[in-house]
């Protein structure tokens, strides 16, 4: 089917446009589960199947396609559901290697150890020796955090090392680290196939703070709705229509025993969106907590490449991977304002946010800062394009929030900068102020 994908991809283009993303939308629409939920989970499992070898290369360089996803739902939502759905419906073909279950790791160091296991070898006919191997024949391991509460747990205490290891994960560098006596394992840079999985409800997801942003962590991620709001007029639209009874087949992507893995070539017009975000950066002008979605909705090109069969780009895979990535802004965005209710509501019932109280004496030191931060971002929003009539959200103040809080002293950053700006924001609009003590 000939389309402009000079426009910009919309839902509709996107599940029309290929037979297995029509599938995905009918099976999701039939179970009442997330069509993008679904997608995600079958694009773990192709990522398990593409060689470690194989990488994305444009004119930056070779970057690893090892991904993080995140699947966003209320409890209860269908996010652990897609997974199952995604099983029973689907099936790919063998490529002589298993495709590891998922695990969870507790730990950054827990994850360098899960790419290697103990083999027995024999070393005569007598005599036998353990010894170190990968755990699977293309270096792969699969991190699914089922429980968000279990990785905030761990990756919160002292000298953790997770969420560290997990960035570096992303990009293919080197993971774990050696220890005196022989202890501890390494990962080599390049030599490994990593993906990770987090399922969070919107109130509890830890990727939004300014210390994640801040490290790149919400643009390494490809968020997926794990919910579908449409679920009931989808069901009612498919109510003719029957399910196969045999998964569908996802095409093979690779031939076993290749002695040059395949990598994926950037398009001319990908490697023009890499200059220009080079340019950006150098110019202090990228969007803040955006240094890493370009490079993430390349790797999402090569996926939906691989689950056509294929080794090499086209322009309708960065068509379609547009529009994953609009996707994934905008569930961002939902999480960031659930938070942001989340953090006034709570205000209002305790008197607490972010380490000050509001309504407290006249005297209080938080109080005073508060108003001192206030009066300092109105001196600096113009100066720093930072419209204080916007939410926070907005993307022309998210592309201005890094110059703006440069002008904050560092000791008012994270306290209290977020609250000023929603208090000056509701202020200006109009809008109700926090509840405070007695009110």
């Amino acid at each position: 089917m000939s389309r402009n994908t000079e426009t910009q991809c919309s839902v509709d283009d996107f599940w029309s446009s290929r037979e297995l993303l029509k599938h995905i939308k009918l099976v999701a629409s039939k179970t009442r589960k997330s069509a993008y939920a679904i997608l995600g989970w079958l694009m773990v499992e192709m990522l398990t199947r593409i060689r470690f070898e194989t990488h994305y290369v444009s004119d930056v360089g070779r970057a690893s396609l090892n991904m993080l996803f995140l699947m966003s739902a209320p409890t209860g939502g269908g996010k652990s559901a897609a997974r199952k759905v995604a099983k029973d419906n689907f099936e790919f073909e063998d490529v002589g290697w298993s495709s590891p279950e998922p695990m969870q790791a507790g730990s950054g160091e827990a994850i360098a150890d899960a790419f290697y296991i103990q083999v027995e070898v024999a070393v005569s006919e007598t005599k036998t020796k353990w010894e170190v191997d990968w755990v699977n024949p293309n270096h792969c391991r699969v991190f699914f955090n089922d429980e968000i509460s279990y990785h905030k747990g761990k990756s919160n205490q002292n000298s953790s090392t997770l969420e560290a290891t997990y960035l570096s994960m992303y990009s293919g560098d080197l993971l774990g680290r050696s220890l005196a006596g022989g202890r501890g394992k390494e990962v080599p840079a390049g030599k490994y196939r990593a993906i990770a999985v987090f399922n969070a409800q919107p109130e509890n997801d830890p990727f939004r703070t300014d210390a994640a942003k801040a490290s790149g962590m919400p643009s390494r991620l490809l968020n997926l709705r794990a919910i579908n709001p449409n679920a009931r007029k989808d069901f009612a639209d498919t109510a003719g229509v029957e399910l196969p009874e045999r998964p569908f087949k996802i095409p093979r992507f690779g031939n076993r025993g290749d002695s040059m893995p395949p990598q994926f070539r950037a398009l001319s017009e990908m490697d023009a969106a890499h200059a220009e975000e080079d340019f950006l950066a150098s110019e202090g002008k990228r969007e803040h907590g955006r240094s890493h979605t370009l490079l993430t909705r390349a790797k999402v090109s090569c996926v939906l490449a691989a689950l056509d069969g294929r080794d090499y780009l086209t322009t309708e895979d960065w068509w379609l991977s547009g529009h994953l990535i609009e996707h994934s802004n905008e569930v961002d965005a939902e999480i960031q304002s659930v938070i942001s209710k989340a953090l006034r509501a709570e205000a209002g019932k305790s008197g607490a946010i972010l380490g000050y109280k509001l309504g407290a004496a006249e005297a209080s030191k938080d109080k005073y800062a508060i108003k001192r931060v206030k009066e300092n971002v109105k001196r600096w929003s113009s100066a720093t394009g930072y419209d204080l009539t916007l939410p926070t959200n907005n993307p022309s103040n998210l592309k201005a929030i890094g110059a703006l809080s440069q002008k904050i002293a560092p000791r008012d950053r994270k306290p209290y900068l977020e609250v000023a700006l929603q208090e000056l924001h509701s202020e200006l609009n109009g809008l109700d102020e926090v509840a405070t003590d007695g009110e």
